[in-house]
């Protein structure tokens, strides 16, 4: 069993590794109360007006305190970032959509509390990031009926909206920012052969 889990784990790229392990962590240090579960919480008034920046990083691998129901979500989180890494012929452009999310995601929450973590939404803006990439690819439901992978997250913001009754602006937090980098990463490609999203690193190293 122990070698089963090892060989699932090998397998799972170092960008999610770091965010998986990061994750079980997080975990134990706020069950164990070694780390107050309150520092956990993001907050953008805290963060940006009292500068405790550590929230930032703590809310980054907040999964709540371990139990049956976050180890499922961490282990669900590491299955859909494993797919989006892998997509990524450089791991150094994953990383940079990543903090561009990230970027995005954190000038929303000046507008709105949200009451996910900050990996939760981002989380889900790379889940949903991945699904517009795989528009070609279509789930076959029973009865043979087919539906679009995009189809997902616009069925769950919908329940999050108007059965949970969460506010527009919140829904938008999971999902708008990938919207966003997606179509301008893929219009000004096609229209302009121009590419955003390149990293400092490269645009460097392509001036140089």
């Amino acid at each position: 069993m122990d070698v089963a889990i090892l060989n699932i784990f090998n397998d799972i790229p170092i960008v999610t590794k770091i965010w998986t392990i990061g994750s079980l962590g997080m975990g134990v240090l706020s069950t164990t109360r070694i780390i107050d579960p309150t520092k956990l919480l993001y907050n953008y008034d805290l963060v940006f007006k009292k500068g405790q920046y550590e929230r930032i990083l703590y809310s980054l691998f907040n999964y709540g305190e371990l139990n049956w129901i976050s180890l499922l979500n961490i282990f669900i989180n590491a299955n859909h970032l494993t797919l989006l890494e892998n997509s990524f012929a450089v791991k150094r452009r994953y990383c940079w959509v990543m903090f561009i999310l990230l970027c995005m995601i954190i000038s929303m929450t000046s507008l709105i509390q949200p009451i996910s973590s900050l990996g939760v939404l981002l989380h889900e803006n790379l889940v949903y990031y991945q699904l517009k990439k795989e528009t070609g690819m279509n789930f076959r439901l029973m009865g043979g009926m087919n539906i679009s992978p995009s189809l997902i997250p616009l069925y769950m913001n919908g329940v999050m909206y108007f059965v949970y009754k969460q506010s527009f602006l919140e829904v938008l937090l999971n999902f708008l920012p990938a919207h966003f980098v997606f179509y301008t990463d893929v219009i000004l490609n096609r229209l302009y052969d121009f590419d955003l999203y390149q990293t400092p690193y490269d645009r460097w190293i392509n001036r140089a």
